[in-house]
């Protein structure tokens, strides 16, 4: 099963939901593909949509995904590397009306040796078919639950002293 999720920001993400059902229509993905789909108002009828999930819930299908796909949003990053995932990050760009900057695609770009990312949303598909293969490439201390509480703690850090 692969495990998309948009975060909870208030702008729509269609350029990810309808790339994901364009990709189950054309038989490039052939297994389950559940949506946390927010406040996207397209109409994607091959994909398993959810507007929602309670925490529980998203968490389970987090554990449960092959792979997930998540916006450029660092909690939903975070959540899936605890989860010992490499995820794909398709960051929220504003040029599309997805965000009011590009701060999502400067975080991915920082992010870059440890996560998948998509700034083209064309490439989604062969990133999706390459996955174990990228993801073999990557030094395997740099996902799971060890590596994402490290992590946190950094960005924890760097937020207190840029907040300070």
């Amino acid at each position: 099963m692969i495990l998309a999720t948009v975060g909870t920001h208030e702008d729509q993400f269609n350029r990810l939901l309808l790339e994901l059902n364009r990709l189950v229509e054309a038989g490039d993905i052939t297994e389950r593909v559940v949506v946390q789909s927010g406040y996207c108002d397209a109409d994607a009828p091959s994909v398993e949509c959810h507007k929602q999930l309670p925490f529980d819930e998203l968490q389970a299908l987090m554990a449960e995904a092959r792979i997930i796909i998540t916006h450029g949003g660092p909690a939903s990053i975070m959540q899936a590397m605890g989860h010992g995932k490499v995820p794909i990050v398709v960051p929220r760009q504003s040029k599309h009306g997805e965000h009011v900057d590009d701060h999502q695609c400067r975080f991915a770009e920082k992010m870059r040796e440890r996560v998948l990312v998509v700034l083209d949303i064309q490439q989604l598909g062969v990133l999706i078919e390459e996955w174990d293969e990228r993801v073999a490439l990557l030094p395997a201390t740099d996902f799971g639950p060890e590596r994402a509480a490290q992590f946190s703690d950094k960005l924890d850090s760097l937020c207190r002293d840029l907040l300070s």
